[in-house]
């Protein structure tokens, strides 16, 4: 095979294993609970943000209502000779308020409350994409680890099964021992075992994967192909902490504490307001209308020790949220350290697994020649083939470590899953 051709099948493979994953990532994002949770959070905080600044919008009220009355007061005005009307015998009042704020310095700091709080929902929903990205990478590749172990468990079920048959031909002719044949046939047992294990492996990562995306993955997948890239620095992953949605979440919450704590002080400031309102009724007394209005600005001023104590527990308030914010970026460096270390073993892994595997064949063929010339036991034939069952299934491991690890290293550090 020409090495242009081995480049061809190579790309072909890293295009259908990235567009399978980018599918369940993208349905992951629309079907995904925690996502549709963060999204109706999102809309909720931006809901807020809206009601807290239309707080400052005029108002409009109005009420109406009937009264009988027993006996109604009414008598003859002495200088006119019209009726003054004190209390009808049916009485009837409409009014109609209209108020504006004029001064309110909590609404104000409550609607930059709001808005702080609608940035933080922003990135906290990023958060949680970036959550379930990894979650969905993790478990796409595990379940295409679990399909090849099952794979090769099948395949070491099938050469123990060989194995008993020409065992058994053996026996029936007198050149193994009894002793053979029960080990080969409890090499069968065995690896009948695995074979049920991985089924339930493979049942169970299949509907891991399902419920993260809601979609059903294939029922054949092949392993991620082996990026051995090195990665960036890890000082140079650490410097992107700042772009990470959970980092700039806690200052948003930590700005949006300060605010609150600067409020919790201006609580002092007086709140002005001014009102307008017209009143419709029969009850006119004196004044003799129906109608009649009255406008006025309102001035309310209110001094209490909890006001004092409130300024107190906000300002605890914001430096706990201070650093809740050292705190994310403290999480935030050693996610980073935690998945660049990951992926430096996992680099070294991979070559080391791909020797081990090679071996182990090696040394399979060997055992089987061995003791087809009576030069090894089946001890040997049966521990041989254990250990490429065990060296695949490190392969395999070291594999789908590598893809993973190198997908949340970029999640972590805020770069764009390749």
């Amino acid at each position: 095979m020409s090495r242009r051709l081995v480049l061809s099948l190579v790309v072909v493979s890293m295009s259908a294993s990235a567009e399978n994953v980018k599918t369940f990532l993208d349905a992951a994002e629309q079907g995904n609970v925690d996502r549709r949770i963060s999204i109706e959070q999102r809309n909720r905080a931006a809901a807020e943000y809206r009601q807290a600044w239309t707080s400052l919008f005029p108002s409009i009220s109005a009420s109406a209502g009937w009264t009988h009355n027993q006996y109604p007061a009414i008598f003859g005005n002495p200088a006119t000779g019209a009726e003054v009307v004190i209390i009808p015998k049916n009485q009837f009042e409409a009014a109609f308020r209209f108020d504006l704020p004029l001064i309110d310095v909590q609404r104000w700091f409550r609607m930059s409350v709001s808005g702080a709080a609608e940035a933080s929902a922003e990135l906290r929903e990023l958060v949680t994409r970036d959550a379930v990205r990894r979650q969905v990478v993790g478990s796409f590749y595990g379940y295409a680890a679990s399909l090849a172990v099952m794979e090769s468990a099948k395949k070491s079920s099938a050469v123990a099964s060989e194995q008993l048959k020409l065992t058994e031909i053996r026996a029936s002719v007198g050149t193994v021992t009894e002793l053979d044949l029960l080990r080969a046939r409890a090499e069968v047992a065995r690896t009948k075992q695995v074979v049920a294990d991985t089924v339930a492996l493979v049942a169970t990562s299949r509907r891991t994967v399902r419920t993260l995306t809601g979609l059903e993955p294939p029922e054949s997948l092949p392993l991620p192909v082996d990026d051995v890239t090195p990665s960036a620095s890890l000082a140079e992953m650490e410097a992107r902490i700042e772009e990470l949605p959970a980092v700039k979440a806690a200052d948003k919450d930590a700005q949006a504490a300060g605010t609150i704590a600067t409020a919790s002080k201006l609580a002092l400031v007086p709140s002005v307001s001014a009102q307008f309102t017209q009143r419709l009724t029969n009850a006119t007394g004196f004044q003799g209308q129906a109608g009649t209005y009255n406008a006025g600005v309102n001035l309310t001023w209110r001094l209490d020790v909890p006001t004092f104590m409130g300024m107190q527990a906000q300002s605890a308030n914001e430096q706990a949220a201070l650093l809740q914010g050292d705190r994310t970026r403290l999480q935030a460096r050693d996610q980073i350290n935690s998945d660049w270390q990951r992926l430096q073993a996992a680099l070294i892994k991979i070559e080391a697994a791909t020797a081990q595997v090679e071996a182990a064949r090696r040394a399979t063929q060997v055992a089987r020649d061995r003791y087809a010339a009576g030069a090894a036991t089946q001890v040997d034939v049966i521990q041989a083939e254990r250990d490429v069952f065990g060296a695949e299934v490190s392969q395999i491991q070291a594999r789908t470590e590598l893809a993973t690890a190198r997908a949340s290293l970029r999640i972590s550090a805020a770069l764009p899953l390749e």
